[in-house]
């Protein structure tokens, strides 16, 4: 986890002596030890209300009545799904004997959102 070598470790133990002194490293090794052991807990706590969240929610789900689905009646109209079965519009745009409208094509001169430059 820590990447710590001998060397470093010996150093780190080294510090904590000369900071605490040998009376005190019993009682700092203590305290650090309960604050692991409630740090586990606390973790473990919530890892299982997770867990009953979870199954909780995992049988309100399966419990939950599914809707029922009627069948369309033969009478109701047929949605095409083949482009050989759409009707033919009776709006067209235009009809054959007119010409498509095509915009004008704008020059980079005439064009107001480049720069022109000479």
């Amino acid at each position: 986890m820590f990447d710590v070598g001998g060397g470093e470790l010996i150093l780190i133990l080294l510090a904590v002596l000369l900071l605490f002194g040998p009376k005190k490293i019993p009682e700092v090794a203590q305290m650090v030890g309960k604050g692991i052991r409630q740090f586990r807990k606390a973790q473990e706590d919530l890892t299982q209300q997770i867990r009953d969240i979870s199954a909780e929610a995992a049988t309100i789900v399966e419990d939950k009545p599914r809707p029922v689905v009627k069948s369309v009646p033969e009478s109701a109209p047929r949605i095409p799904t083949t482009p050989s079965e759409v009707p033919p519009s009776t709006d067209e745009p235009f009809t054959t004997d007119q010409e498509p409208i095509v915009p004008p094509r704008i020059t980079a001169a005439e064009d107001p959102s480049t720069e022109y430059t000479a």
